[in-house]
């Protein structure tokens, strides 16, 4: 059964026969996403749009400055008669701003420039692929896995941002104060809360429209924001722990001496113990190379990250524990995406550090006893 779903999920979702991995269905929708936000480095990589792109940037993070300013405002404005559950809403998307303003910034960093390249043209396991069958299979695995969760990520984006625009909508339209003949004094319901003078956007309908349309793409702004960068992130993931996974099986695989008798490597099995261990050592540096530069880029990521993530996921249980079907239906999806993401990127960062530490296990483990006293201190030196 195992076999055959994975057979069907590799035909559909393996498309690593293409010339470059740049063309991988799951890169292309990264780079879909990431360009959204403009957090995608076209100069770097010789876009010759890069300039419209450049001109881009600035209209967001001119957006994404005025979004949390505006957020606060409509809070100062209506901090006397504001509801404990929209005053939670309020801080959740004023804390989803800020996450994304923060994104904007690091992407525009040289450090996270470096990483990427890095990661797109050394370090990427299409570049290490032909070297041996089992690099082939990790590669070919970590190709589908990519490809399935980039695509179940926009998924669960696309059902969350649905759910969140047109939720509000659905409500006024129900209780009838979209029609022609609303009832007086009403106060119609937004996705978002922006500062609205005279409250023009929440007692007009001509007001409602315009921040209702306004909300659409802003919001899809937001979502990319905070979901587009930590796909990206866990795809860089996946590649360290496919690196970790061959690194691992070739330093199991060095085999042992072939005089049982006396148990020592021969000359000629020495020297090509030797080039495996130096083939070991150079791709254990690689791979600490590229985490460093993962470490340096995503420092802050990380912290505001966890940060601002519990926060939210706390505000988001207070909305949806009041348990009414608008609540659910409205906070449920986002209350998952947060939580998956909180969970899945601690998971995969964690399966890193278990990964690294069975590399202990596994060096030791290798037969340097057997071995001329050049190997045994090549064996002490990468331990």
């Amino acid at each position: 059964m195992l076999t055959r779903i994975y057979n069907t999920l590799k035909g559909k979702f393996d498309d690593s026969d293409v010339d470059s991995h740049l063309d991988y269905q799951y890169i292309k929708r990264q780079r879909l996403l990431m360009s959204t936000i403009g957090c995608w480095p076209h100069k770097q990589f010789k876009n010759k749009h890069y300039v419209a792109h450049s001109m881009y940037n600035i209209l967001l993070i001119s957006v994404a400055f005025l979004l949390p300013v505006l957020e606060v405002g409509y809070l100062w404005q209506h901090w006397r008669n504001i509801t404990f559950f929209d005053f939670g809403h309020d801080v959740l998307c004023i804390l989803m701003a800020i996450l994304v303003l923060q994104r904007l910034f690091l992407s525009r960093t040289n450090k996270y420039y470096k990483m990427i390249k890095m990661f797109l043209f050394e370090f990427h396991l299409f570049y290490f692929k032909e070297r041996s069958q089992y690099n082939a299979k990790i590669y070919k695995v970590i190709h589908i896995v990519s490809g399935m969760f980039t695509l179940y990520v926009q998924c669960l984006m696309g059902l969350g941002l649905i759910l969140f625009t047109f939720k509000p909508w659905y409500n006024n339209y129900s209780r009838g104060l979209l029609s022609d003949n609303p009832t007086a004094n009403i106060t119609l319901e937004q996705a978002v809360y922006y500062y609205s003078p005279n409250n023009f956007a929440y007692t007009t309908k001509t007001g409602y429209w315009i921040l209702f349309t306004a909300n659409m793409p802003l919001s899809y702004f937001v979502t990319c924001g905070l979901c587009g960068f930590d796909l990206l992130v866990s795809t860089i993931v996946f590649q360290i722990l496919g690196h970790l996974q061959i690194l691992k099986h070739n330093l199991m695989t060095i085999p042992l001496p072939l005089d049982v008798e006396y148990g020592i490597y021969s000359i000629e099995e020495n020297i090509q113990i030797r080039r495996r261990l130096k083939e070991n050592i150079e791709h254990h540096k690689v791979i600490i190379k590229f985490v460093d530069k993962c470490s340096d880029a995503l420092n802050e990521y990380s912290f505001l990250f966890y940060l601002v993530l519990q926060i939210m996921c706390c505000v988001l249980l207070l909305e949806i524990s009041a348990m009414t079907s608008d609540a659910l239906a409205k906070y449920g999806p986002m209350t998952l995406g947060m939580y998956q993401q909180l969970v899945h990127l601690s998971v995969f960062f964690e399966l890193v550090s278990t990964k690294s530490a069975q590399l202990i296990n596994v060096v030791y483990a290798l037969p340097w006893e057997c071995m001329d006293t050049g190997n045994r201190k090549t064996v002490m030196f990468l331990l």
